[in-house]
């Protein structure tokens, strides 16, 4: 499988076999629009209208946070084939005492643009931190907005006893280890997020019982000409140790990018490293899998 490259932020992918050598020179320098998510669930986040300015500005992005703590594949920024949209509006109230109201408003449209539903997030702090955006404060609005809106983008997992009966495989996303920023927490929340939708179910619990365990190890050389050559190697095991194949992605991307949050670059690999995972899974898993 040949690697890809999608913006100066996107690790090329290639599955089951030796790690490839990206072509640096057609990467898109930082600041490009990022490609669409091949075929991956997600919602989207419009830009939100209304006032105060600065706090509209930066609750797209705050919201994009909140719902990934979520295990919701959201993006303020980029948008998959057949994503849903988030389209939102705040609104000031008159000041109560020394704080105000915003209220945030949610609709929530599918592919086709037909509405799902509607959600509303209140919360009251002094006028000055929402005239700044105060970040804390954004924050706040955003993980109020998450908890109305996660429940209409999540679908029930079934339990393991139901895993068992209908004999899916269970997999275990067991970490990511070398990450640099928050990556080993985002990049294991951005996977499960991508293969919740697979015909798997996944575990959190290593004490749970597994068909199957995936991991993954992130390997940052030292900055070069303002570039660090990025690894990411994800390796799929059998309960019993014995290692079913790797899925192998890197590229270089700009110095010190991912010493911070992950963000969206986290949902990006994780949607192009889910296929060449699903092979894995269907190469690993034995007839019996998901059976007592």
């Amino acid at each position: 499988m040949a690697p890809r490259s999608l913006t100066a932020a996107i690790l090329a992918l290639s599955a089951c076999q030796p790690l490839p050598h990206p072509f640096a020179s057609d990467v898109p320098p930082p600041g490009s629009p990022m490609l669409t998510l091949r075929d991956s669930a997600s919602v989207t986040i419009a830009p939100i209208d209304g006032m105060p300015r600065a706090t509209a500005e930066k609750l797209s992005a705050a919201l994009a946070t909140a719902l990934q703590k979520r295990e919701i594949a959201a993006s303020d920024t980029t948008a998959s084939i057949g994503s849903y949209e988030l389209v939102g509006r705040i609104e000031e109230m008159p000041p109560s005492a020394d704080k105000v109201a915003v209220i945030a408003e949610w609709k929530l449209h599918d592919p086709s643009g037909q509405s799902i539903g509607e959600r509303t997030a209140r919360l009251e702090a002094p006028a000055h931190d929402w005239e700044e955006g105060n970040a804390d404060v954004v924050s706040q609005l955003a993980d109020a907005s998450a908890e109305q809106l996660a429940p209409m983008m999540q679908d029930d997992q079934p339990s393991e006893v139901e895993a068992e009966a209908g004999g899916r495989p269970r997999l275990l996303i067991s970490g990511v280890e070398g990450a640099p920023g928050d990556g080993g927490q985002s990049l294991p929340r951005a996977i499960a997020a991508i293969l919740k939708r697979q015909d798997i179910v996944l575990l959190t619990d290593p004490r749970a019982k597994a068909d199957l365990v995936l991991d993954a190890d992130v390997a940052v050389a030292p900055p070069k000409a303002g570039k660090q050559h990025v690894k990411i190697v994800w390796r799929l095991r059998r309960k019993d140790g014995g290692e079913i194949g790797t899925v192998g992605q890197e590229n270089d991307v700009p110095t010190g990018l991912l010493d911070g949050p992950w963000s969206d670059v986290a949902y990006i690999v994780a949607a192009a490293a889910q296929d060449g995972i699903m092979q894995l899974v269907a190469r690993g898993i034995p007839q019996s899998a998901g059976k007592s």
